[in-house]
């Protein structure tokens, strides 16, 4: 009897072990806020309209996106480990998580911003190596994206005011938004490359073909992406990154739809203790690949933004930060007739863009955390669009749990 005890309790404890090196864990944010927000556009003749929307618990979240995954890792031994993350959008936990903008294009679903069901986030499948790096199959973050979101004082946060704010449909339509988000923050089917530690920089490349939705701003089915980054940690307190990115379709018969896009990325910022620095700059440029006789109306160079944000981040004490951000640049354009950027009514031509933010945090704990965010951007067109105007402000005061 006794032999079968611990015969019993051996096998136990070898099925304890066997499970130990498999886990898959679930998380998420959950992030609910009071927002506000005015939007004025004026058009080349001096008229204007205003928007004004007020919100409860609306949207994708003002600090974070509410978000549920699920992860899974796998000691495969060797130094090597399997992994998987499915990541969802909780489009608007207000009704439930599971969004009511009444959008189901192929855009909106690239995008998160669906009618119903989760909004995609992450969905890949990977191979890590000790000694190597690691290897991911499916949806994941463009290099760009790390390379930005680590240099903004307010951290990708979804209110106007940074260079990254991009306000979905739930909050602002595509033609009264001011945002001007410099990048596609996933890429679809892509193949990426993260690599070790190597003297302190960290490397990530990244491929995929049908990278993207069908619109200009993110090129249609067929369309290609290639890009990489270089973040440098080797130096206390300072953080450096660089990245640059193509996209590229190979479709042909419209006006807009062959056309490549390239965004670069410099960034860093500097811990001194007492406040944290941080300064970024992006390029986004656009360029035509039509040939004449497709597309004669469309210049070759059809926009080129740059624009540089500066911020600064401060403890008030062991539960209060405060920070804040001031970004500005410029568009220029070839074309009057693109349609890529943000609203029509300020100006599918060049433009002057600037803006800024202020914003507090109150940590309750590790996991929950209040919140006030104010903001405010401007695109001001100039050349053949001058006199047009779209200027937003927005504010919000909110509660983050992470789980």
């Amino acid at each position: 009897m006794k032999k079968s005890l611990l015969a019993l309790a051996a096998m136990g404890a070898f099925a304890g072990a066997a499970q130990a090196q498999s886990s898959v864990s679930v998380y998420g944010i959950m992030d609910g806020s009071y927002s506000s927000i005015e939007q004025n556009a004026t058009d080349t003749t001096g008229a204007k309209t205003t928007v004004k929307s007020r919100n409860t618990v609306n949207g994708d979240g003002a600090l974070s996106t509410s978000r549920l995954g699920f992860r899974g890792v796998e000691d495969l031994g060797g130094g090597l480990s399997a992994q998987f993350v499915l990541e969802y959008d909780l489009v608007n936990i207000g009704t439930g998580g599971n969004g009511n903008y009444g959008d189901q294009s192929a855009a909106a679903v690239d995008t998160g911003t669906v009618a119903s069901g989760f909004g995609p986030r992450y969905s890949y499948i990977g191979l890590s190596s000790k000694d190597m790096g690691t290897l991911r199959l499916g949806r994941q973050e463009s290099p760009s994206h790390g390379a930005i979101s680590a240099n903004l004082a307010g951290g990708a946060n979804n209110v106007l005011g940074s260079l990254y704010s991009g306000l979905d449909a739930g909050q602002l339509t595509a033609t009264q938004t001011p945002s001007v988000r410099p990048h596609n923050v996933f890429i679809n089917n892509a193949v990426g490359f993260i690599s070790n530690n190597i003297g302190g920089a960290t490397f990530q490349l990244m491929t995929a073909q049908n990278a993207y939705s069908a619109t200009v701003a993110t090129p249609s089915a067929g369309s290609q992406y290639t890009g990489g980054s270089v973040s440098f940690t080797g130096i206390k307190n300072l953080r450096a990154d660089a990245s640059y990115g193509v996209g590229a379709t190979t479709t042909t018969g419209l006006a807009n739809s062959n056309v490549k896009r390239v965004t670069t990325t410099l960034g860093g910022n500097y811990n001194f203790g007492i406040a944290q620095l941080f300064v970024l700059h992006t390029q986004n440029k656009f360029e035509n690949l039509n040939n004449p006789t497709q597309s004669a109306t469309m210049a070759k160079d059809m926009s080129n933004t740059k624009l540089t944000e500066v911020g600064v981040k401060a403890p008030v004490s062991k539960v209060i930060d405060v920070w804040g951000n001031y970004f500005t640049g410029t568009r220029s354009t070839g074309s009057t007739s693109v349609t890529m950027v943000q609203s029509a009514t300020a100006a599918a031509a060049a433009a002057d863009i600037k803006g800024f933010q202020l914003g507090t945090t109150y940590a309750f704990s590790k996991r929950t955390t209040a919140y006030g965010i104010f903001g405010t951007q401007e695109l001001k067109g100039v050349g053949a669009a001058n006199g047009a105007k779209l200027e937003g402000s927005m504010y919000a005061v909110g509660l983050r749990h992470t789980f």
